[in-house]
């Protein structure tokens, strides 16, 4: 519901006057009066007029369980706050943002007025009624983004009252905070032109739910590669499930023949080591050699959730076990599993960094739950981070070039905390991890917490700008991107890139200009030579998102790229070294999405089995007519009619649109009509007559695979 109502916030602001500046209301930590006696008031309690003088007062965050300004009385099922403030209404915008971190539900009333309700059951509540939903982990401090039409201010004195809701009688916290500013208006993009051959000149999807097929842009097309359950060409098997990491090493420096290894994310773990090579004839990539790599030797036991990894810049694999265990099965005194692993592509074998020649893994580097794994040009750095657990960053600083097997192992701790995901302070410190004996590597995650190092909540990727050599990592569990500069054992220009769960981006598409909600999930990351951040989305709507290297807050430049069959998430993208191809997996699809054609004009079949895709240029990948994985269609060939209508209305398209999805809106945000129609569709009847009868105006969102309108309905 928070990604729908700030669409129409969008459409609303894009519509409105330009405002030069945001101004601020009431910020983050403002004074709040609180009724925390966990007694029901009266319904007039929420006016405007209600006399608040006996409430105590206190600044923000305010609840109990959790760090808070504030303290609440510990158990209490709903506390009441309410905020007077003052506007002048000719510096209101048409919409304006209101932000409300919540633990657990809310209804938000405006002079007396209910304009926002989240996480709460529709109809009447009481002063028992539970929130919906419990709110747990980063959810707990993210600030959820709202919008409040001008229209519902007054001049001069106005009143915000919030009753905040429990989950439960036995709930462990309950906090909240909130701000109030005008909006920054969304300036169109202007269009990113390509005049070369590079993979990053395209014309961003249109923003889609999930289908069942996989969304690319008009400019490209793609190849499957293998897929769960083919044979191996050698030693026996099947490929195994869960495509991650999707590594291509070139041999000799070639853009047109190497090894593509492919991570499964299974257990025991997996890692398929495959042999490619491009044909300029055909213009297809072709699959010589297929095999498994071997993690059956004493010394190694096994691999567990082969997630995430990295290539060397001496040509390696490095494989990351994303679950950590306390068995030792073989008794070498390392715990079996939890570590960085080094494979030689060539032979589809772990690296033995041992004079007997036995295998081993990466010790030194520590035990986590691993996920990739980068190494400077130099080959004298490496950069991880842990999903999960402590959820820390960590620098390895090798001993000897192009040697992973000793180094200096250190913990990222920002000097000043993060508060709701942002960090507070811009500079950080490399604090030193004991890693040189097997006890200390035994015990990686406990220690670096000990020393002080920060949980970003969910690391899933580190990557090294090509362009400025910053360091860029992604938190999912906080869904942001941040970057800092490393300058030995400190780090400065500590920030957020990108992201946030509500930040909205506009961009140009075939249907126009379209803006999409980052939400959730952001995952993978990989730089291309240009240093365009590539940015692959586990959650949300599963996208591949593409950010330029001038982006900032203030003059966004992202687009997006793909969209994942239904159920799917897409994983490991790399490229060759002329950056032509790309290559990444596409993990656990629905058994129930669509056949499709790929570059080679052939029909393919990866229905409910994870598999890996290269893409390109059109001019690099087929020779075939133009290949599309959805049919189009333009947003002008869809109509809404009549309107304006007593109520009755028809949409109508040209070609079938597949798995519609409407939606209808008040003018302050509220949802009064949603459905979805499965199948497809050229014509839809609806009866809006209720609606209307309410609020003389609705916003109609129209969403289809690949396809999205928004039109404005106005009663007759």
């Amino acid at each position: 519901m928070k990604t729908k109502l700030f669409s129409i916030a969008a459409l609303a602001f894009m519509m409105s006057t330009a405002f030069q500046a945001q101004t601020t209301i009431f910020g983050q930590g403002s004074s709040w009066k609180y009724n925390d006696n966990d007694v029901a008031l009266v319904s007039t309690w929420k006016d405007a007029n209600y006399d608040t003088s006996a409430w105590p007062s206190g600044n923000g965050p305010l609840g109990y369980g959790d760090p808070v300004t504030t303290s609440f009385v510990s158990g209490v099922d709903t506390a009441y706050l309410t905020k007077d403030f003052t506007v002048n209404l000719a510096d209101l915008t048409d919409t304006m943002e209101f932000g409300v971190r919540r633990d657990d539900g809310i209804i938000v009333y405006l002079n007396g007025q209910e304009v926002i309700r989240n996480n709460m059951p529709a109809g009447a509540v009481s002063h028992s009624t539970f929130s919906v939903d419990i709110i747990d982990g980063s959810a707990e401090t993210t600030f959820n983004v709202f919008s409040i039409l001008k229209n519902k201010f007054v001049q001069g004195n106005n009143r915000i009252s919030i009753e905040l809701h429990n989950r439960s009688a036995s709930s462990s916290d309950l906090t909240i905070d909130a701000y109030l500013k005008t909006v920054v208006p969304v300036v169109p993009p202007a269009p990113i032109t390509c005049t070369g051959t590079h993979i990053s000149c395209f014309t961003s999807i249109v923003p889609t739910s999930q289908t069942s097929k996989l969304i690319i842009p008009a400019e490209h097309r793609f190849q499957m590669i293998l897929k769960e359950g083919d044979a191996y060409t050698e030693g026996g098997g099947f490929v195994g499930g869960l495509n991650d990491f999707t590594g291509y090493v070139p041999k000799t420096a070639s853009s047109t023949n190497g090894y593509l290894s492919v991570n499964h994310e299974t257990n025991p773990g997996g890692v398929t080591m495959a042999e490619i090579n491009y044909n300029a004839t055909t213009k297809l990539w072709a699959l010589t050699k297929s095999r498994g790599v071997s993690f059956s030797a004493p010394s190694l036991v096994q691999t567990i959730r082969n997630c995430s990894g990295g290539v060397t810049p001496w040509r390696t694999i490095v494989t990351a076990e994303e679950s950590v265990t306390a068995n030792d099965t073989n008794a070498d005194g390392y715990k079996d599993y939890g570590w960085l692993v080094e494979i030689d592509p060539a032979t589809a074998q772990v690296i033995s960094h041992n004079p007997g020649g036995t295998k081993d893994k990466l010790w030194q580097m520590g035990i986590m739950n691993h996920e990739n794994v980068v190494v400077n040009n130099a080959g004298t750095i490496a950069y991880y981070g842990e999903d999960g657990g402590t959820n820390l960053v960590y620098k390895y600083v090798m001993d000897t070039p192009n040697n992973l097997t000793s180094g200096n192992l250190y913990v990222l701790h920002l000097d000043q905390p993060l508060s709701s995901g942002n960090p507070t302070g811009t500079t950080a410190t490399w604090v030193q991890v004991p890693n040189k004996v097997q006890a200390d590597q035994n015990n990686t995650q406990a220690l670096a917490l000990s020393l002080g190092g920060t949980a970003f909540n969910g690391v899933e990727d580190v990557e090294i700008s090509p362009l400025d050599g910053k360091i860029y990592f992604v938190a999912k569990g906080l869904n942001k991107v941040y970057r800092l500069q490393d300058n030995g054992m400190t780090a400065s220009q500590v920030e957020v890139f990108a992201g946030g769960a509500t930040t909205q981006y506009s961009f140009n598409t075939a249907q126009g200009i379209k803006t999409e909600t980052w939400g959730d999930g952001n995952d993978n990351l990989t730089f291309d030579e240009l240093g365009n951040l590539w940015v692959l989305q586990d959650g949300g709507k599963n996208y591949i998102w593409v950010i330029s290297p001038d982006h900032t807050a203030a003059n966004p430049k992202v687009r997006l790229f793909a969209s994942m069959p239904a159920g799917s998430e897409p994983t490991g993208l790399t490229f060759t070294p002329d950056h032509k191809f790309g290559f990444f997996s596409i993990q656990h699809p629905n058994s129930t999405i669509d056949t499709d054609i790929d570059a080679t004009g052939n029909v393919i079949d990866y229905k409910g089995k994870s598999a890996t895709m290269v893409v390109a240029l059109q001019q690099f990948l087929g020779t075939g007519a133009v290949l599309g994985t959805t049919e189009t269609v333009k947003e002008t060939e869809v109509t809404v009619s009549p309107n304006p209508t007593s109520g009755l209305v028809k949409i109508n398209s040209p070609k079938a649109l597949k798995n519609l999805e409407v939606t209808a809106y008040t003018m302050d945000g509220k949802i009064v009509y949603s459905k979805k129609f499965t199948g497809s569709s050229t014509t839809l009847d609806l009866d809006f007559t209720s609606q209307l009868q309410v609020s003389r105006v609705l916003m109609l969102n129209i969403e289809a695979e690949g396809f999205q309108k928004t039109v404005k309905i106005l009663k007759k």
